[in-house]
């Protein structure tokens, strides 16, 4: 009972363990993700030692010799299947019309479109959003202009961002830089995900899949193209 309970307790506390991305951009790009304590940068990387370099090309010489002996292998069994007197193809199946194909992915799609609201809206947590941007212009007219035009984008996306996901905080900025000699971008975007909501959700909709399949299973046999040879028997029965 008490093996148990701690596999349940691990298990619980590996579930609750949050992973962040983070997002930036000014004059250049930053992307990192965090476990816990742990942060990982991906952009920009780090340069890799001198040992570790010759270690990484070696790896990759001696997978590509690898790759180059598989690709002659296969040519020469190709070669050798060629002089083999090759059977007789099989009778075609019969191909299953569009409509029908339509109509079997038809539920898969709501489902897969499902998935992904539910993830986005509930598994998923923006925690920063910021966006500032300083439009360069000469021109007063022109420039305001460009500034009301950029924060009436700014008025139809939002709505749509917070239907879609939950976010903490957001502070979004466009101004006009009449001394600035080009438009200057910054932008961040911190996103958290709880590892166990992940997978209680992949559990969720990998049963709804294994449902949707075993039921369209079950209809595809109840169509068996045995029915119009039950009817031509009973035409002969009845002569």
């Amino acid at each position: 009972m008490k093996v148990l309970l701690i596999i349940a307790a691990v298990i619980f506390l590996i579930g609750c363990i949050p992973v962040s991305v983070y997002f930036g951009y000014h004059d250049s790009v930053t992307l990192r993700l965090s476990i816990l304590f742990f942060k990982i940068g991906i952009i920009p990387k780090k340069p890799l030692s001198r040992k570790k370099r010759e270690k990484k090309e070696a790896k990759k010489a001696a997978k590509a010799a690898k790759k180059a002996e598989a690709k002659a292998k296969q040519k020469k069994d190709a070669q050798a299947h060629a002089l083999i007197a090759k059977p007789k193809p099989a009778a075609p199946q019969p191909k299953q019309p569009l409509k029908d194909k339509l109509a079997a992915l038809i539920p898969w799609a709501k489902l897969g479109a499902n998935f992904v609201g539910e993830f986005f809206h509930r598994k998923l947590t923006v925690t920063r959003l910021r966006i500032r941007v300083a439009l360069a212009g000469g021109d007063p007219a022109k420039t305001g202009r460009t500034v009301g035009k950029a924060w009436e984008t700014v008025g139809i996306a939002l709505p749509i961002l917070e239907r879609a996901f939950r976010i903490k905080e957001r502070k979004i900025a466009v101004y006009p830089d009449f001394t600035a000699a080009k438009t200057d971008l910054e932008a961040e975007l911190a996103v958290r995900i709880r590892v166990g909501g992940v997978v209680l959700l992949g559990l969720k909709y990998a049963w709804r899949a294994l449902r949707l399949y075993l039921k369209q299973k079950k209809a595809k046999k109840k169509k068996s193209p045995q029915e119009p040879q039950t009817k031509i028997a009973g035409k002969v029965e009845q002569a």
